[in-house]
């Protein structure tokens, strides 16, 4: 069996594996396994629970242990959990897209905005940012959720059924009301891990660079793994 380059920590719900998901092994051109974190449900993990820490810690060291070279999760909201996890395990962790803020803010001319677009704003707080590295009072991060949207709705249940012209409706209003209000956004940022899905017509649709989890993801795989064996295809489930 061809050793992993990355190792996703999955939410316990059931996978999602449209185009660019972040489920579907076909995203990513290098190997990838998935493992469902036990009792890491959405509401769970997005409301900080701390109970669900020692169940990423499990996976993340099984994952080390399997030969991962790098490991992931698949929720923004567990930067809440970077230092604990990274530090349980000698391989590099990415546990969020929120990792990229900084790198981001860096790329962009001063005063440029960063639209930061989750999964549910109204959970979004300072603890997030801090987990790994940044701050809300300081980065010039504006955010917008998809709370209360059928998308929203589904990616909240055990088996979401989930679909590219719900998210890109529910996802592009999020990006609308944040470009409406703000004429200096310089790029998007998706926390959420199931967007992905949408960001080739998220792209297309404001004309900016958009980073997402698959960005993050590629990062690691070609750090730990080299260009070559990064872009070779084949992944383990």
């Amino acid at each position: 069996m061809t050793r992993p380059t990355l190792g996703i920590q999955m939410l316990d719900v059931g996978p999602i594996r449209l185009p660019g998901s972040y489920h579907n092994p076909a995203t990513f051109p290098y190997p990838v396994v998935h493992r469902h974190v036990p009792g890491a449900r959405v509401d769970v993990v997005t409301g900080g629970d701390k109970e669900i820490l020692g169940a990423y810690i499990d996976s993340a060291q099984a994952m080390e242990r399997d030969g991962c070279h790098a490991i992931a999760t698949s929720c923004g909201y567990t930067s809440h959990f970077q230092a604990e996890i990274s530090a349980a395990v000698k391989v590099p962790v990415a546990t969020s897209s929120l990792l990229l803020v900084p790198f981001v803010e860096r790329l962009l001319p001063p005063r440029a905005k960063i639209a930061l677009l989750t999964f549910d704003a109204t959970r979004f707080n300072e603890g997030l940012a801090n987990g790994v590295g940044w701050s809300l009072k300081t980065s010039p991060v504006i955010v917008a959720g998809v709370e209360g949207t059928e998308s929203w709705d589904e990616m909240r249940k055990p088996q979401p059924g989930i679909t590219h012209a719900m998210l890109a409706r529910d996802v592009m209003a999020a990006a609308r009301r944040v470009l409406d209000a703000h004429a200096n956004v310089g790029a998007i940022i998706f926390e959420c891990a199931v967007f992905p899905i949408v960001t080739n017509h998220v792209r297309a649709a404001t004309g900016l660079p958009v980073f997402d989890y698959v960005s993050m993801a590629d990062i690691l795989a070609e750090a730990v793994a080299g260009p070559a064996q990064a872009h070779q295809s084949g992944a383990a489930e």
